[in-house]
């Protein structure tokens, strides 16, 4: 019997994001496309902050860098993303849990994310109030939080606890984000762990380079500096580690897993990848 639509795109999506086929099966839209940008808007809103603390390290840490979400680059991760939650798959789920959530006095983690529940597989799934949309980070391979609920084993906050006066505050410092923006720093985020089957390109969670080719910063394997600025529907990437920018432009721009409508677009100083109005600009030293 010939394999269904959904489960065909189900494996091609796999050999680009590492996921196991049940997780990736998950993800495929309804229209059977890859399904890493179709979401609700307010999952792209939530992508799109990830990226921001994410793709700043090394900066002014009174700013988004002191969130500090640039050390998932120390883990091993699967970023498995769904219509309706992103799903972060990870042997260490406490660990990546605890890096994220902000303790009950503050402190780094991303701003307004709560716990919604604790279950099997140390799954949390959580939720970020200021966007209202759905974050899981589960040792589950397949992604699904599964079992009982219990009690979580990191000290984080709870949806109990509403915004705080110091998150407001930190929120209210990330420039603001045209829509297109916003899908395409999501785009970055969904797209950190993703390599290409044939070898030709892979980012490597910003941390090293999964194809072990020489160059710069043969294995260095450390995150070094990385800067997100910009506002509207111009932004800027700078950084000094892996991975290669063009790397970065061909997982954005992949016929098969790229950012539907983005376009690479090479400039004299470096790669700029648009989408619509908004453009990302990449500075590397990687190159």
């Amino acid at each position: 019997m010939p394999e269904s639509r959904r489960t065909a795109a189900a494996r091609t999506r796999a050999l680009y994001t590492g996921e196991k086929l049940v997780a990736a099966r998950a993800g495929i839209a309804r229209d059977h496309s890859l399904g890493l940008d179709t979401c609700r808007p307010e999952q792209c809103a939530l992508r799109a902050l990830l990226a921001f603390g994410y793709l700043n390290h090394g900066v002014d840490y009174d700013g988004p860098a002191g969130w500090f979400l640039s050390i998932l680059s120390a883990y091993t991760l699967t970023v498995s993303p769904r219509f309706e939650r992103l799903v972060l798959i990870t042997d260490v789920p406490d660990n990546v849990a605890g890096r994220l959530l902000r303790g009950p006095t503050g402190g780094s983690g991303l701003p307004g994310l709560r716990i919604e529940e604790h279950r099997g597989h140390r799954s949390y799934v959580m939720r970020h109030l200021p966007t209202d949309a759905q974050l899981v980070i589960t040792g589950n391979a397949s992604g699904t939080p599964t079992g009982a609920q219990i009690e979580p084993h990191v000290d984080g906050l709870t949806t109990d606890t509403p915004l705080t006066a110091a998150e407001q505050e930190q929120l209210a410092r990330v420039p603001g984000m045209s829509q297109e923006a916003r899908r395409l720093l999501a785009g970055v985020f969904c797209r950190i762990t993703t390599s290409d089957p044939d070898g030709k390109w892979a980012i490597g969670n910003w941390f090293y380079d999964p194809l072990e080719r020489p160059g710069w910063l043969d294995g260095a394997h450390r995150p070094g500096y990385r800067r997100l600025d910009g506002g509207g529907d111009r932004w800027e990437l700078d950084w000094e580690a892996d991975p290669y920018p063009d790397d970065l432009a061909a997982a954005l721009t992949d016929p098969v897993i790229g950012v539907p409508g983005a376009e690479r677009r090479p400039t004299v100083d470096g790669l700029t990848i648009a989408l619509g109005t908004a453009t990302l600009r990449l500075c590397s030293r990687r190159a």
